[in-house]
């Protein structure tokens, strides 16, 4: 059974960066499947290109993350995701690589964190708005939602006491 939280962006409170809406996401490019369907529509079809935020938990850290996509028009993409502990920055990964659609979003990966990789996700899209997109990663089950931002936004950093 899938859980879905409402979208907001909101700064995480402080502790193990425990965010306030449990987003679902995964590692690997999931948010690359956003530009599956920039490709897919005709006239009128809501853009799958720009810039997507989310933060939630990432099933191979076994913890929550955030992160930021870029899914540029000619299909390329890149990501960054952080993770916060007590206050703490303890992962800023970043992956780039291509996407395709077809029968299904795919995303290719081709560098982690500047090195050469590779390693390919699927993911069926179950919605996709001027806001908010929806997937599910098809081996896993795994569902994510993203939320559209703009050009210039900022991942945010988590509310820290200050003394």
């Amino acid at each position: 059974m899938r859980r879905r939280a409402p979208i907001a962006v909101t700064r995480p409170r402080c502790a193990a960066l425990r965010f306030k809406r449990p987003w679902k996401t995964a590692i690997g490019g999931l948010p690359l499947v956003l530009g599956i369907l920039s490709s897919a529509g005709g006239a009128g079809a809501t853009s799958i290109a720009g810039y997507w935020y989310g933060e939630g938990y990432q099933p191979l850290w076994h913890d929550n993350a955030q992160w930021l996509m870029h899914l540029a028009p000619d299909g390329g993409y890149a990501i960054e995701f952080r993770q916060y502990s007590h206050c703490q920055m303890v992962l800023d990964q970043k992956e780039s690589g291509t996407w395709e659609l077809g029968d299904k979003f795919r995303t290719f990966t081709t560098a982690l964190n500047g090195r050469p990789t590779r390693f390919e996700n699927d993911y069926r899209v179950a919605a996709l708005t001027d806001t908010e997109l929806d997937i599910t990663h098809i081996g896993t089950g795994q569902a994510y939602v993203e939320k559209r931002v703009g050009d210039h936004f900022a991942m945010p950093k988590p509310d820290c006491p200050t003394s």
